[in-house]
């Protein structure tokens, strides 16, 4: 081939690829975002049977838009009458239910991406907006009993749909946005960072706007209990000694709790040697007769010593009631007590200065 010749398939080829890079890049810049600017209807008298309602919307271009009025049988499909102004009517029908504070919602869809618009205005000539009397149904908010740095809090917030909603939280700076995840649920999540000065009790303030209307709802989570250095719950205390016995107190679970035996060969239990010398003079009593009878009881008793030493070897092992513990960290301990400490299994306690003491439910200290 030709050079001249290979350059014109060089030119032709790049002729081919520019139209479609540039309307790949203006295909990327449309698809950013979906936006709603206006959002109306004309008002009739009353709504009977047989009456139209006319909608119009103003939103992005291309855009696919659907309306679901409430109480109505079916929904409205608009149409681009020119780019980005939509319309759409509606019949009442006899088996609908609209009323004046009846909502309209308008779901815009383009390029996968989606957004809800609500109608800020009454279907009835005269009648007051249908959002002014619109309440937060639920506002919630999900956290750790102790929320330290990479915890994550979750917001939900119930509602008027197709609105915009936020979250303060006190201690963090700035405002959280929540998204619409189905019609008039709102959710959102955050990780608190080091910066964040989360102190005391968990406040928060879930906010929903619709039109031009907003309403708030607040949510507060009073403290369970706050923390020493070793995680371990510890409420304030006007009293010094609890402070003091708080001190160097790591929290756990007790997971285990029952009898067991232990060889308790630093201590010599004399009570096995004098059991078998008793039981070596009765059986002296029982063998000799008459004269005999000193003899047997020397026999029986040195009979009852050895009988003893085996009772003792046996006997050196001590029954203990024994608690298991898994703290905080994951890690377990176990302790042994000469008696019953009354600790099931499931108990919540803390270890102070190498000893199990019971949480009371409250968290302070006993």
């Amino acid at each position: 081939m030709k050079l001249p010749s290979r350059l014109s398939v060089l030119i032709l080829a790049l002729a081919a690829a520019l139209p479609l890079t540039i309307g790949t890049s203006a295909y990327a810049q449309t698809a950013t975002t979906v936006t709603a600017d206006s959002f109306s209807v004309e008002p009739v008298r009353a709504l009977t049977p047989g009456t139209e309602l006319a909608f119009r919307l103003t939103a992005t271009p291309g855009s696919d838009v659907t309306l679901q009025i409430g109480g109505a049988t079916a929904g409205v499909r608009m149409q681009e009458v020119r780019p980005g102004v939509y319309e759409g009517d509606y019949t009442v029908r006899s088996r609908d239910r609209l009323t004046p504070t009846s909502l309209v919602t308008a779901r815009i869809v383009r390029d996968g991406r989606e957004m809800n618009a609500t109608l800020d205005q009454s279907l009835v000539r005269g009648a007051p907006s249908p959002v002014q009397a619109a309440r937060i149904g639920a506002f919630t908010v999900n956290a750790p009993d102790r929320i330290r740095a990479g915890d994550e809090l979750k917001f939900s917030l119930s509602g008027v749909p197709g609105g915009t909603a936020r979250v303060t939280v006190e201690g963090i700076n700035n405002a959280l946005s929540l998204t619409e995840v189905s019609r008039g649920l709102y959710e959102g999540s955050y990780t608190v960072s080091r910066r964040d000065r989360l102190r005391g009790n968990l406040v928060a303030t879930g906010f929903l706007k619709v039109g031009q209307k907003e309403t708030s709802q607040r949510f507060v989570r009073d403290q369970v209990a706050s923390t020493n250095d070793q995680g371990c719950d510890r409420r304030e205390s006007r009293d010094a000694r609890r402070d003091d016995l708080a001190t160097h107190a790591t929290c756990g679970v007790v997971t285990a709790a029952g009898k067991a035996e232990i060889d308790d060969a630093d201590s010599h239990n004399v009570l096995g040697t004098v059991a078998g010398g008793v039981i070596g003079a009765v059986i002296g009593n029982q063998v000799g007769g008459g004269s005999g009878k000193d003899i047997a009881r020397i026999v029986g008793a040195l009979g009852g010593a050895y009988a003893g030493n085996r009772i003792q070897n046996a006997r050196e092992k001590t029954t203990v009631y024994r608690v298991t513990v898994q703290l905080e960290d994951g890690s377990t301990k176990t302790f042994d007590h000469a008696v019953d400490p009354a600790l099931p299994v499931g108990a919540r306690v803390k270890i102070v200065n190498g000893a199990i003491v019971r949480r009371s439910t409250t968290g302070d200290y006993q």
